[in-house]
């Protein structure tokens, strides 16, 4: 125990080289270890592993050791790779198929057979669509494989919904926003770790991507330097990296005092904000862009107004070249101004004031001085202006986020960091914020209405009901949930949960478990006994990334990479687990088989027959790849194979900078990197629920605490050593892990707590109450409280039992106490509540 707890704690460090990984590898392949590549998938950054086994002995936690792949371009390792294993024999361990015995959230079941348990929710699933439709099922999934679709899509349902809405949704939208569609995906825009100069983390702990971590402490032993902006210091500021403590829910007027001071100073780049992006692009009074219709009949409406300095209008917009691509339609020799643009004349006769966008962008800078960002951030002036000053002399950049759904406000704050970045000039250059690439590869699946093989179906008349509330969602699945009660915007009658901790993922756990008993089926697939487990009519062991092969492009890394995950594990002895998609596809021959065989599915009855069934997919995909490669240069394909074969991964596009915006347009309307959103003309509806550029907005997901009474903003956070679903429930992390909560010195003197003391937390807002106890750190700034998501607070019941692991129920899980408060148009939902602490007497 001592010995895992050691290495756990060692793998998380950020200074551990991979060289000593690298040399004992190669110690235990001289002893006869076997060595096979693995991507784990406890976070959505699918680092590059290597499982060392022992051959000829049983498979354990001694047999089997977990090293980072080195050289791998997403080369991970953190404490919860470390506990692969432990999860992977974890006593806990969902074994056998369960069926419920006793009211939901009791957690009271009965150990069923494979056929039962698949007989009895397929015939289930069968009534509720014959009486609701296919719509009324709905599934999730925080695996990262997308699992869940197997069952929703096939049936023609299109409610397959993730749960990006608690998690990364906010700098989803906002990179929307300013980069537009294409460019807006998680990974796709990210800071040029290894070669800057200057990185500001704003609400970002750097505990994933660990590959962009490893990245990232190359370029800090090159001189790069780090601030971290957080209202509790992160695992990253341990070191060399400097902190700035900040209140929760301002990190936008602190964004916006920096491209204030940029502007004031001139130090922004003006050159390339004018050719660059559509700050020189000429604006209403109502805001409203000008476009060429406004100025010449029948002119088009895709082609924006720009000016020059002697008043001379000119147009920008996008069209196709000879080859199809869209490229920029401008005048390159016209020098567009930013500001003092005279009136223009329209094609009515009418003569109008305008204005740049750009001037809209400094007029809303414009009151958020040092002196009022201090106001409102607590952010002492002397540190903006410091900050300021090195982020344009040193060329910096602003990462663009991870877990970024906060406090309701979280697409303008991330579209204000994508800002600050364009008024930087930073935008696809070395060092700077670039677009990452993709390899090409395409392993068939499941879509709407298309299946793997290239069949194709009808799918059900309704629109995935999320996007009918938040039409830009990236995936709100509680609008799922609550359909469930109230049947708007239609009834959803099935969930299948495969792989997530909803009760640690969806905000408002109170609400999550009313929403979850008026279920007429709720079917819930996981390795470990979550909370969710508890409000299950059927539970049913899956398999670990360690029991399956996959094949994928490596994720969150600067060149397009493909890899290969072969751990080769079965379960443990005595575990049925199988495969969620076999289990899915299972439940939908025995209700349809019709549309099983939408996807070629017939019955697989052993996991050998359904293993041969999905990897046939790699395969194909993987072979139809290679042929593209070798098409294009004689050998490439047998190299790739090599590589894959030697090192598990192989890298087949490197990054070219100075691409985006400069020769390519991004996916904006104007092509062009818009600090001034037209995204927000689309329609009214998003025209009054975000504005094209927005400042400061108080947090509207809670009730704001009273200043120095006993009332606290309750901000979560992750960090790289506990903070997963699954690794929360391993010793290692009983001894690692942080279940308490933090309070700042200040704070605690004034209500007479000291470190250590058992305290009661009540939401503010929800009224719920727990009990955790308090660590008195300055590593949180007064008036907040911290305490780590996916760490503690399972209330688990029946299933959690063992004496051993008692402690994944001690502290507070976060999101019990949050309102679930989601943001118009984008469906993002606040995670960041409002509590009141008092001291547990006695």
């Amino acid at each position: 125990m001592k010995g895992g707890a050691l290495a756990a704690a060692a793998a998380a460090s950020p200074c551990l080289p991979n060289l000593a990984f690298a040399e004992q590898i190669k110690k235990l392949e001289q002893e006869g270890w076997t060595k096979r590549p693995v991507a784990c998938t406890m976070c959505g950054a699918f680092c590059g592993l290597i499982e060392m086994r022992k051959e000829g002995e049983p498979v354990s936690e001694k047999t089997v050791r977990i090293f980072p792949n080195p050289g791998h371009p997403q080369q991970g390792y953190c404490g919860r790779s470390a506990a692969t294993m432990w999860v992977w024999n974890h006593p806990l361990r969902l074994k056998k198929p369960l069926k419920r015995v006793g009211e939901k959230g009791e957690g009271k079941f009965k150990e069923i057979t494979w056929d039962e348990a698949l007989d009895g929710i397929a015939g289930q699933l069968k009534t509720i669509v014959e009486k609701y439709g296919e719509s009324s099922i709905a599934s999730t999934s925080h695996t990262f494989s997308g699992f869940s679709k197997w069952i929703t899509l096939p049936l023609g349902s299109p409610n397959s919904i993730g749960h990006a809405s608690s998690c990364n949704a906010g700098g989803i939208s906002g990179r929307q926003w300013v980069f537009g569609k294409g460019f807006d995906g998680a990974g796709k825009m990210e800071p040029d770790y290894a070669n800057l100069r200057y990185l500001l983390l704003i609400g970002r702990s750097m505990g994933a991507a660990m590959g962009a971590l490893h990245t990232l402490n190359v370029a800090r032993a090159n001189g790069a330097r780090v601030v971290s902006i957080d209202p509790r210091m992160p695992d990253i500021s341990y070191g060399d990296v400097d902190w700035v403590g900040i209140r929760p829910s301002t990190d936008a007027a602190f964004v916006m005092g920096l491209i204030n001071r940029m502007i004031q100073d001139g130090t922004a780049d003006f050159d390339f904000i004018q050719k660059h992006t559509n700050g020189a692009y000429l604006v209403r009074e109502n805001g409203h862009p000008l476009t060429q219709a406004d100025f010449v009949a029948g002119g088009d409406k895709t082609k924006y107004a720009v000016a020059n300095a002697a008043g001379e209008i000119s147009f920008r917009g996008l069209k196709k070249n000879e080859t199809g691509e869209m490229v920029f339609d401008e005048d390159p020799s016209f020098k567009a101004i930013l500001e003092d643009v005279a009136p223009v004349k329209l094609v009515d006769g009418i003569t109008i004031p305008v204005k740049t966008a750009f001037e809209v962008v400094k007029e809303t800078a414009a009151p958020y001085t040092p002196e009022k960002v201090f106001e409102i951030t607590g952010v002492e002036p002397g540190i903006l202006l410091r900050i300021a000053k090195d982020f344009t002399n040193l060329k910096g950049v602003i990462d663009d986020g991870w877990y970024t759904s906060k406090n309701g406000t979280d697409v303008q704050l991330y579209q204000l960091i994508c800002i600050a970045n364009a008024m930087n000039g930073n935008i696809d250059i070395p060092g700077g914020l670039v677009v990452t690439v993709g390899a090409g590869l395409k392993i068939p699946s499941v879509s709407a209405g298309k299946g793997p093989n290239g069949e194709t179906w009808q799918m059900a008349k309704e629109k995935r009901i999320d996007k009918i509330v938040y039409p830009e969602a990236s995936a709100t699945f509680k609008v799922a949930l609550q359909a469930a009660v109230t049947g708007k915007p239609y009834p959803i009658k099935g969930v299948f949960f495969v792989g997530t901790t909803m009760f640690h993922r969806e905000a408002n756990s109170q609400e999550l478990a009313e929403q979850l008993k008026k279920l007429e089926l709720c079917v819930v697939q996981d390795v470990l006994p979550q909370e969710l487990v508890d409000y299950a009519d059927y539970v049913l062991p899956a398999t670990y990334f360690m029991e399956r092969k996959e094949m994928a492009g490596v994720k969150w890394a600067l060149d397009g990479s493909i890899y290969l995950s072969d751990p080769g594990l079965t379960p443990p002895k005595g575990c049925e687990a199988r495969h969620d998609v076999w289990i899915l596809l299972e439940i939908l021959r025995r209700a349809f088989p019709e549309k099983a065989a939408r996807v070629g599915y017939k019955e697989c009855k052993t996991a050998e027959e359904f293993n041969k069934y999905f990897d046939a997919f790699t395969n194909k995909g993987f072979n139809k790849f290679l042929a593209q490669c070798e098409s294009q240069k004689p050998g490439w394909a047998a190299k790739i194979k090599k590589d894959i074969e030697t090192q598990g991964w192989s890298t087949i596009k490197t990054k070219k900078y100075n691409q985006y915006p400069y020769h390519k347009p991004f996916g904006t309307p104007s092509g062009k990197v818009e600090i001034y959103a037209f995204q927000s003309f689309k329609n009214e509806a998003y025209e009054k629920a975000i504005a094209p550029i927005s400042g400061y907005i108080p947090s509207p997901a809670f009730t704001a605490p009273k200043q120095n009474s006993n009332e606290f903003i309750l901000a979560s956070g992750k960090n790289c050593v506990t903070c997963s679903g699954l690794n929360m429930f391993t010793q290692p992390t009983r001894y690692l892990g942080d279940r308490t909560v933090w309070m700042n010195p200040v704070d605690a003197q004034r209500l007479g707590i000291k470190n250590g003391d058992m305290a009661e937390i009540e939401g503010i807002d929800t009224n719920y109450v727990g009990q955790a106890r308090i660590t008195v750190t300055n590593k949180v700034v007064p008036g907040a409280v911290f305490a780590f998501g996916f760490s503690g607070g399972n209330r688990t019941k029946h299933l959690v039992n063992d004496p051993e692991y008692q402690f994944v129920k001690e502290g507070i899980n976060s999101h019990w106490y949050a309102t679930g408060y989601a943001q118009p148009v984008f469906g993002n939902v606040a995670n960041n509540s409002s509590v009141r602490i008092k001291k547990v007497r006695g």
